[in-house]
């Protein structure tokens, strides 16, 4: 049995039936079995990781996929610890590159102490390092509807953005055979591209023209803030990681290539799969 944390986010929405599709029994956590949107093959679980009985949910469990809200390293160290005394055999992590690149913002340093926590539990380990995700740039929806435009900070570095169901394949890999237990893997995209560059792609898929906006700091700070009911202290955090990845988020790791066999997928097969969610509703 494979317990999946975070089954409700971006990547445990797509792992969990990546999971089931490749024959694998699938506990998934959720807050709310109620409003959780999960495959209905999985055996869904409610808990919350601050007050859940730990043993009770890793019951039966030999395998656990660890990624908790907040990147919080005593959670994520307080489920190494109940599913090494579960008799939990692999732990696969959820982790970011910054790590690999030695960030010292506070989103990498959780995700790093987390690492260390998951490496002397004592479980075989698998640690997945994916970079910024395709999936952010849900982000968009806002502006794009109201204004037809998409608004960047200036100096926005170009990335190598990574979708989900990339990252959802190398966990089933990860989880569902033996040859990757003691591996740690920085997961990308196959290109770099610029913000400016992945909005002339996302304008294709729409069939129209999306404007591109740069603003300075302090007017995309307003906007998260003002717009987003972003709370100051994650503004805060997320400029730090901004200014730490922004000379590395262009790096390509082929990593995603060698280990499926295929060409990761590109930001045009993301655009394309959700045109869907980005409707401008003139207001002319």
């Amino acid at each position: 049995m494979i317990f999946v944390l975070g089954a409700t986010g971006k990547v445990g929405r797509a792992l969990v039936p990546t999971l089931l599709d490749a024959g694998a029994d699938v506990r998934a956590l959720t807050r709310d079995p109620a409003k959780a949107t999960v495959d209905p093959r999985a055996d869904v679980v409610q808990g919350d990781l601050d007050t859940a009985d730990l043993p009770a949910l890793l019951d039966g469990a030999d395998r656990v996929f660890v990624l908790t809200q907040g990147h919080s390293t005593e959670r994520e160290a307080a489920v190494a610890r109940a599913a090494t005394r579960a008799g939990v055999t692999h732990l696969v992590k959820l982790s970011t590159t910054g790590v690999h690149f030695g960030q010292t913002d506070p989103i990498t340093r959780a995700h790093a102490d987390a690492e260390q926590a998951i490496r002397e539990a004592g479980p075989a380990w698998t640690i997945l390092r994916p970079g910024a995700f395709m999936d952010n740039r849900f982000a968009w929806r806002d502006t794009i509807r109201d204004e037809n435009t998409v608004y960047a900070a200036e100096g926005d570095p170009a990335s190598a953005l990574i979708h989900v169901r990339d990252i959802a394949a190398v966990a089933t890999l990860a989880l569902t055979t033996p040859d990757h237990h003691g591996a740690t893997y920085e997961l990308t995209g196959g290109e770099a591209l610029t913000t400016e560059r992945q909005v002339a792609i996302l304008s294709a898929a729409l069939g129209r023209s999306v404007k591109f906006v740069e603003e300075p700091e302090s007017a995309a700070r307003e906007r998260m803030m003002r717009k987003y009911g972003w709370p100051a202290q994650a503004v805060d955090g997320f400029f730090a990681l901004k200014r730490e990845s922004a000379q590395r988020e262009h790096v390509v790791f082929d990593t995603v290539e060698r280990l499926l066999g295929r060409p990761p997928l590109t930001f045009a097969n993301w655009a394309g799969e959700n045109a869907a969610a980005f409707p401008y509703h003139y207001r002319g």
